[in-house]
């Protein structure tokens, strides 16, 4: 049994899946569920003794789980939560 393609999809149908893809393979370096850092406050100093090194979310040498980019260990945002 074989199955064809050109029966099933058309032309436009292509189309518009592409077109609906494209945006997600634009979103570059950001990764899924990762906010840019403008959106948090983001700011490579800490702010009352709050550094991203002692936060939850950050990710050893310079990421965080949920805000992307390179991120200092030195810097702060509204996420904040600190370690235990």
């Amino acid at each position: 049994m074989s199955f064809d393609l050109t029966k099933t999809l058309s032309r436009r149908t292509l189309l518009i899946a592409a077109a609906g893809a494209a945006p997600l393979l634009s979103l570059g370096e950001a990764k899924a569920g990762q906010l840019p850092p403008k959106a948090v406050s983001y700011q490579d100093s800490p702010k009352d003794g709050k550094q991203c090194g002692d936060c939850t979310l950050f990710v050893a040498p310079k990421s965080c789980k949920t805000v992307s980019g390179d991120i200092s260990p030195d810097g702060w945002c509204k996420l904040f939560i600190r370690k235990a």
